[in-house]
């Protein structure tokens, strides 16, 4: 069943329930006076009743939110948002029969059951929106407190000095012994980090081909910069069409950067694994490698700073996921490209 057919049938839920309560009116007769139920269960009963229903619809608010509205609203696939009139219909629904059940089942009561549920689902419908902005207000306020403009642009345009250094240390070496026809490649690829990190890192946002490809021209330094051991296994996998979505610069670097700092060791078997793939306007990325950052300082400030970014450039556009144990250490992202 296609996205377009789940879409339709989401509609089947509110329509059936409308139906269900059009043979309740139809069937409903006013009684002559509602002051005989009120005086048969007793003022007591009946106030407690209300506030029975007040604390309901505040508790359905809550789960309503919590648990339904942040997974179900903003999520980009349409197969899931169509979920939304199912669940409001039978939002809806129990608090109709709720509030039938309080009044005994009367058919006299369903026009005003009716009204009241109405009501109420309005009142929860209203409090996941504000609580959203409101979460969303806080969430951008707390970001800009944290980090200056300044900040801001030293997260994008920074590079590790000391991978700066030992690589400009790498170069001097093989010019030094010989000739190498890797010498012109290597010196080139760090004249494009630093073009990159003075004319791209301040912008916004900049085309995804060039941030795959200044990753790519940092993997490959540093590559260049460890010796050939069998015990290193280095797996990257590319695959990126041509295409016109632009990203958020140096966002995957902090990643890359990770698992050459703490996934590498020349004494004993270790690995990275890299996968970069855009399928239709999402890119997944992950990187997988071996952890040696046991008792290692620094281990989660580039993970932190890429979350951040995350919740600020790209809310609940984006799915970030980190797994890790002694041996393993692995992110996975998940990227909207195209709102």
């Amino acid at each position: 069943m296609n996205q377009k057919n789940i879409k339709k049938l989401s509609f089947l839920a509110p329509i059936g329930l409308a139906f269900y309560w059009l043979i309740l009116l139809k069937a409903s007769a006013m009684p002559e006076s509602k002051e005989g139920f009120i005086l048969q269960s007793g003022y007591i009963k009946y106030l407690l009743g209300w506030i029975g229903i007040s604390l309901l619809v505040v508790g359905l608010a809550y789960i309503h939110y919590k648990w339904v509205f942040l997974k179900i609203v903003y999520h980009h696939n349409p197969a899931v948002q169509a979920l939304w009139f199912p669940w409001v219909s039978m939002l809806l629904w129990l608090i109709f029969e709720l509030l039938q059940f309080r009044t005994g089942h009367f058919e006299g009561y369903i026009d005003e059951n009716i009204l009241i549920s109405l009501l109420g689902l309005v009142l929860i419908l209203m409090v996941a929106y504000l609580c959203d902005y409101i979460r969303t207000k806080q969430l951008q306020t707390q970001l800009l407190q944290s980090k200056s403009e300044a900040d801001l642009h030293a997260l994008k345009a920074q590079i590790n000095p000391h991978f700066l250094f030992n690589v400009l240390n790498t170069v001097y070496n093989q010019a030094s012994l010989e000739e190498s026809p890797n010498t012109a490649d290597m010196i080139l690829k760090i004249s494009d980090l630093l073009r990159f990190a003075i004319e791209e890192a301040p912008k916004s946002k900049i085309p995804l081909d060039k941030e795959i490809s200044f990753l790519q021209n940092y993997i490959d330094l540093q590559k260049a910069r460890l010796p050939q051991n069998p015990m290193i296994e280095l797996d990257f996998q590319w695959e990126i069409s041509p295409n016109k979505f632009v990203v958020s610069p140096m966002l995957l670097m902090p990643l890359a950067e990770n698992a050459f700092r703490y996934g590498l060791s020349l004494s004993h078997p270790c690995y990275i694994r890299l996968s970069a793939i855009l399928e239709q306007q999402t890119l997944k990325f992950s990187i997988e490698n071996s952890n040696f950052a046991v008792g290692r300082e620094g281990l989660g400030t580039g993970l932190k700073q890429v979350q951040e970014r995350l919740k600020l450039e790209y809310n609940n556009q984006n799915e970030f996921h980190i797994q890790k144990n002694d041996k393993t250490f692995s992110v996975q992202l998940k990227l909207n490209l195209g709102n």
